[in-house]
């Protein structure tokens, strides 16, 4: 890692910066996510989780998180709470393991169990994980100086965004960089600045503030088998000499502090307050924010769905502006079942109707429609859905014709035909199941090394 003092780097900052794109080049094959630092975070993460076990807040949490579902809460809910809480838990510890921004790490978070490295990685997903999405985070202080290198596969990832925020929970944005405001140069390389500088005049550079705490970048994949993630690593600028890295005592308050917050952000705000105060089987009119993790060039509308057996909520979406969309189905507890099946549908992987909007079809058993979303054999379950790539002007509630929207209806499987678009795509079952297979494999690419 180089270093200047903080009086040194601002004429310094461009060969730095050349000599960091020049490393990236040469290191750009393989996995961007099987990093080393990934591999030493999440091998600490899984220690500090083992030696340490947060009953009294996983209680509070359990508790919390009932009250926003309200009564009744059925069997099969229930059955899927304790894991729902312990991966809030495990998120709380991966989010405080990579809080350091005197020795910061790319960390990829808000995924999936997995078998990486030699390690069983724990789920650490905790409010409505987009499974198209690589959530990456690094630590920042406003008062040093850093530079973030990256390297892009291709035409690279559908959507791109790189959000500073004032705290790992509830995710405020200070500021953010939109992919579309991205330079990226020939070979696929750029260089990103974060500091206090001004942004005026200045490309690829995020002026950060006292608030900021962490940059959160999301990597959206709109097409699973051929896009990748970018490569992404990060530098400090400043002379670090007698600093050292936070403790694991210190991580461990991190974590309980962040549990605490999450209980709140998500068990009361994500899942309560955006979600469960909905009318069931119906969808909020998208509106755009910049807390509880959400963008400020996004627009987001939350609801929760209870089906029977022989039922099906018909969703019709208008992307409007944005620059993508997606779909996705979370169980009870705003937590992906099985992000592999095919439980979500992007604005890339969707067929759309004729007039431009597309036509979804949630239900348990699969009706032949190409847009089924797959509600993994639940009965209840809530939803997210997201429209990226939105002007930051945009108000919460505008009445353009290009602004996004979704109307939904719940209808019996018989009367399903009736109310589908006629040019509506359907599948036979040997192509459902290659489809599905081709999502399986696709999904599987994120932790191939």
């Amino acid at each position: 890692m180089v270093f200047f003092s903080r009086h040194q780097r601002r004429g310094l900052l461009a060969p730095v910066i050349a000599v960091l794109a020049m490393t990236a080049n040469a290191a750009v094959d393989g996995n961007p996510l099987a990093t080393s630092d990934q591999q030493t975070l999440d091998a600490l993460a899984i220690k500090i989780s083992q030696d340490k076990s947060f009953p009294v807040l996983t209680a509070e949490a359990k508790a919390a998180y009932k009250t926003a579902h309200g009564l009744p809460i059925s069997e099969e809910a229930s059955s899927s709470l304790d894991a729902a809480i312990e991966e809030l838990a495990f998120s709380s510890i991966q989010k405080a393991v990579n809080s350091d921004s005197y020795f910061p790490k790319v960390y990829w978070v808000d995924a999936g169990p997995r078998n990486w490295f030699g390690l069983d990685v724990p789920g650490g997903r905790y409010s409505y994980d987009n499974p198209d999405c690589i959530y990456r985070t690094i630590p920042i202080d406003s008062s040093l100086s850093y530079i973030i290198t990256g390297y892009r596969h291709g035409a690279g990832p559908t959507d791109v965004t790189f959000s500073l925020i004032s705290d790992p929970n509830s995710q405020n944005t200070v500021a953010h960089l939109s992919g579309s405001d991205l330079v990226v140069n020939s070979d696929g390389s750029y260089t990103i600045t974060v500091n206090s500088t001004s942004a005026d005049n200045q490309a690829n550079h995020i002026q950060s503030t006292s608030s900021a705490k962490q940059l959160l970048i999301r990597n959206n994949l709109g097409n699973w088998g051929t896009e990748k993630p970018d490569n992404l690593t990060v530098d400090l600028v400043d002379d670090t000499s007698g600093q050292s890295a936070i403790t694991e005592a210190e991580i461990i308050l991190a974590a309980t502090w962040n549990l605490q917050e999450s209980i709140v952000d998500y068990g009361v705000g994500a899942l309560g307050i955006k979600t469960s105060l909905n009318k069931v089987n119906t969808l909020s009119a998208p509106s755009q924010s910049s807390t509880l993790g959400t963008l400020t060039t996004q627009a987001s509308s939350f609801g929760h769905f209870d089906l029977a057996d022989d039922e099906a909520l018909v969703a019709t979406v208008t992307q409007g502006d944005a620059d993508y969309f997606v779909f996705p189905l979370t169980n009870p507890w705003i937590i992906t079942s099985n992000p592999a099946s095919q439980v979500s549908l992007n604005s890339k992987q969707a067929v759309a109707n004729t007039n431009g909007t597309y036509t979804f079809v949630v239900s348990l058993a699969d009706p032949g429609v190409y847009n089924w979303i797959n509600t993994t054999g639940l009965h209840e379950g809530t939803f997210m859905v997201r429209w990226q790539g939105l002007p930051t002007s945009s108000s919460s509630s505008t009445s353009s014709t290009s602004s996004p929207a979704v109307e939904v209806q719940v209808v019996s499987l018989s009367e399903l035909a009736s109310v589908l678009p006629s040019e509506t795509r359907y599948v036979t079952s040997a192509e459902r199941q290659s489809l599905l297979a081709q999502r399986v494999a696709a999904y599987a690419q994120r932790t191939e090394f």
